[in-house]
């Protein structure tokens, strides 16, 4: 380690910027932990004096003890030799800054979520579901059937109508046609001239014909046909 008289201006001043980064960081969990001491300590006075507190101050009590305790465990305050992390750097932002990024991490989260093997997940499935039932045929009570379910009957006798379950098999007859057009990963498509190896090569071979086929064509075509000089 070079000794500080040894040292040149520039690396003296870059020294003294990194002892202020520390610096800085080390006044900043101070604050952290405190400010986490006293949101407790408030929230236990809060309850005592007022047991029926507000819907919205306790999800923002919530959210702020969240924020904290996030950046609190990504400094590694019990590690003596931490990994810088991407978490790390919550240290020197705001505290909306700081959610702001949770919040673009969890829409990319979920973003991903919807490709890969993960395609089927509940957020997919369900909003699967509201598509079916925005498709699914319904049909009217008649008046009978009202006057019926109006009466206070713990159980009646329901039989099943044949418009009904016709119009359960149409709507799973619709479901089983879409499941055959669905397919992640198509190989080939009709009508398309095979001349890649792979997907990838496919967009290459794409990108690569949209920019230079116009002074290659047709000396591609007299070598198909033999006839190139």
């Amino acid at each position: 380690m070079v000794e500080e008289n040894e040292m040149s201006a520039a690396q003296k001043k870059l020294f003294e910027l990194r002892m202020r980064v520390n610096a800085g960081r080390k006044a900043n969990k101070t604050e952290l932990i405190a400010e986490h001491d006293r949101m407790v300590q408030s929230g236990k006075k809060n309850s005592a004096s007022q047991p029926s507190d507000s819907r919205e101050q306790k999800v923002t009590n919530k959210r702020v003890t969240f924020l904290i305790m996030v950046l609190i465990k990504s400094t590694g305050l019990k590690e003596k030799k931490r990994r810088k992390s991407f978490k790390t750097v919550y240290l020197n932002e705001s505290a909306e800054c700081v959610e702001q990024q949770l919040k673009k991490q969890q829409k990319k989260d979920k973003r991903r979520a919807a490709f890969g093997w993960d395609v089927f997940n509940q957020d997919s499935l369900y909003k699967a579901y509201k598509k079916r039932l925005q498709n699914l045929p319904t049909t009217t009570l008649t008046d009978e059937e009202t006057a019926v379910r109006s009466e206070d009957t713990m159980v009646r006798c329901h039989q099943v109508t044949q418009e009904g379950l016709d119009r359960m098999s149409k709507e799973l007859e619709e479901r089983m046609k879409t499941r055959k057009k669905f397919s992640r990963r198509r190989q080939h498509y009709e009508g398309e001239d095979v001349d890649y190896i792979n997907d990838q090569n496919r967009l290459f071979n794409r990108k690569a014909s949209k920019a230079f086929d116009k002074y290659t064509v047709e000396i591609r075509q007299n070598l198909e046909r033999g006839t190139a000089l």
